[in-house]
């Protein structure tokens, strides 16, 4: 009995000693690979053998893992119990997991092998390693991904994973990173892109998903290869490929897409999203509605450092619903188009020609029509309503200014966006832009599109339409613009009340007039102006009617 008495106060009296051994090789084993690591309190006790508490593992600028408890067993082989972990990582992504019971086997030795027991087994995660590299292999069986883990982003739910099965698999060697990714999704649910933006936004309709991606990235060569990938959502398939090179001095990227006839009532009620309410009660029932499909091919190649030096080249085709909504329809018609201003008045524009207002097609000069062209959609008459040639400089300029500084939408893209929807700027409302636009190119020609387009479009607070813009600017119809006044107006229409300050003074400033003068430019090498015209158009002073005339009936 003495004996046993002074094993047990020689292991009480060891304790302090066992934490502080296992604190420090578990900060050596992180410092190791590069990681920081840090525990409030390590106990060593009979029951549990080892518990952790205030656990933090953190890859700096990177992403950091935590936990208010961990707890090891050891009877055969180890056990881990996690108790309200969550991993922070980039732009606000938040991956965060009640609690959950982990059998490892292999802590010290090769092959290794974690698998979830608790709340539900479905998880197991493996590495193997070997002189020449190593791999992890992470395989779901029927996992309940949307119970066991909440994701969230900046504390808006972004992803219910559904109940998943697929494996993913990531190898190195000889200075080549593979990965594989091979999984399917039943009853996901994804954003609704359309949320108000509160802590209480909802995700979309459940739907079916499936990834299967598989590349390699070369550390030497500073390149990434994806020779194929494949997704299904919401019942459209898409597939690709992506080829980056020189990623470490002068990136350039080759891309492939296709998707393959994708509906538009299905991926709006998939994201959290309902076609636009001025569409009319049949659209928005969300039951029976049919906003079209469409079919899309892309190729594009460049380099990053040079946005014009991007080539796309596409496909797409749509297919129209077997009924127009009753909103796009009337737009082949005489129509009134209602504008709500900022006093919360609203502004009634007669679409007609018992409208003084109005102006036909025809009586738009022809000039005027090629710099609306040159200045906003020089690919008009030959695009089918999205224009994805412009998308790569778009987003690229947009990536260096950090912000969205430039657009790439098109004449009928601003028309959808003017007729059915809100100025709030976000991915779904982009989404429900997209689906718009191609129900407006289907029922309406391309010169019906640009005379709407003309006449209720905003050229100032509480101004719409060309010919009331010309009467209120310059005092005169638009037959009888001069070059470098046309050239103005069209320079006004991506902000028609931010570059009101621009010329205040009664003539643009030297921002504005840099727009003009660089649109004047364009008509001259498109020969739309001689060389005599063009340089009587840089030296004619741009004089603006004073701002109680420009500006009738204003917020």
């Amino acid at each position: 009995m003495v004996a046993a008495l002074a094993l047990g106060l020689g292991a009480l009296a060891a304790r302090p000693l066992l934490a502080r051994a296992v604190r420090s090789r578990i900060e050596a084993e992180a410092a190791r690979h590069g990681l920081l690591v840090r525990i409030d309190t390590v106990r060593i006790g009979p029951w549990p053998p080892l518990r952790l508490t205030g656990v933090a593992l953190e890859k700096p600028g990177r992403w950091r893992l935590s936990a208010d408890t961990v707890e090891a067993w050891w009877s055969g082989r180890t056990r881990l119990s996690v108790s309200h972990a969550g991993l922070q990582g980039p732009a606000g992504l938040m991956v965060a997991a009640e609690s959950t019971t982990w059998d490892v086997v292999g802590v010290t030795h090769d092959p290794l092998r974690v698998a979830l027991r608790q709340p539900q087994a479905g998880l197991i995660l493996s590495r193997t390693a070997d002189p020449d590299g190593s791999a992890w292999v992470i395989e779901a069986h029927d996992l309940p991904l949307g119970r066991l883990l909440d994701v969230r982003r900046f504390d808006r739910p972004l992803l219910d994973g559904g109940t998943i099965r697929g494996s993913l698999t990531l190898s190195t060697s000889a200075g080549v990173d593979s990965f594989d990714l091979d999984m399917a999704a039943r009853s996901a649910r994804l954003p609704a892109l359309a949320g108000d933006g509160s802590e209480h936004q909802e995700l979309g309709e459940p739907t079916e998903l499936a990834v299967q991606v598989a590349g390699f990235w070369s550390r030497a060569e500073g390149a990434l290869e994806v020779p194929r990938w494949r997704a299904t959502i919401a019942g459209a398939a898409l597939s690709g490929t992506l080829v980056v090179r020189d990623l470490d001095t002068d990136p350039g990227v080759d891309l492939s897409l296709d998707v393959d006839r994708v509906d538009f009532a299905r991926l709006l009620r998939t994201s959290g999203l309902e076609a636009p309410e001025k569409l009319g009660p049949a659209a928005v029932a969300g039951h029976g509605d049919d906003l079209g499909s469409a079919s899309l091919a892309i190729r594009a190649q460049g380099r990053l450092s040079d946005p014009a030096s991007f080539v796309v080249k596409q496909r797409l085709d749509f297919m129209p619903p077997r009924r127009l909504p009753s909103a796009i329809e009337r737009l082949r018609g005489d129509f009134v188009h209602e504008v709500g201003l900022g006093s919360g008045a609203v502004r009634a524009i007669d679409v007609s020609p018992a409208s003084p207002d109005f102006i036909p097609l025809a009586a738009v000069p022809p000039l005027f029509l090629r710099t609306l062209l040159l200045g906003e959609d020089a690919g008009f008459y030959t695009h089918s309503g999205i224009d994805f040639r412009e998308m790569p400089a778009a987003l690229l300029t947009d990536w260096a200014r950090g912000g969205a500084a430039r657009g790439a939408s098109t004449i009928t893209q601003q028309l959808a966006k003017n007729l059915f929807l809100s100025p709030e700027k976000n991915f779904g409302r982009k989404l429900q832009e997209l689906s718009l636009t191609l129900l407006l190119e289907s029922a309406l020609g391309k010169n019906r599109i640009l005379e709407i387009y003309l006449n209720v479009i905003q050229w100032g607070p509480g101004l719409f339409g060309l010919r009331p813009a010309a009467r209120t600017y310059f005092g005169r119809e638009p037959q009888a613009l001069t070059p470098a006044q046309m050239a103005f107006l069209v320079s006004l229409i991506p902000g028609p009340v931010k570059y009101q300050s621009s010329f205040a003074l009664g003539t643009p400033g030297p921002g504005l007039r840099k727009l003009v003068d660089a649109l004047l430019a364009k008509l001259r090498s498109a020969d739309a102006l001689t060389e005599e015209e063009y340089r009587l158009a840089l030296d004619e002073e741009i004089v603006v009617q004073g701002r109680e005339a420009r500006a009738p009936g204003a917020e």
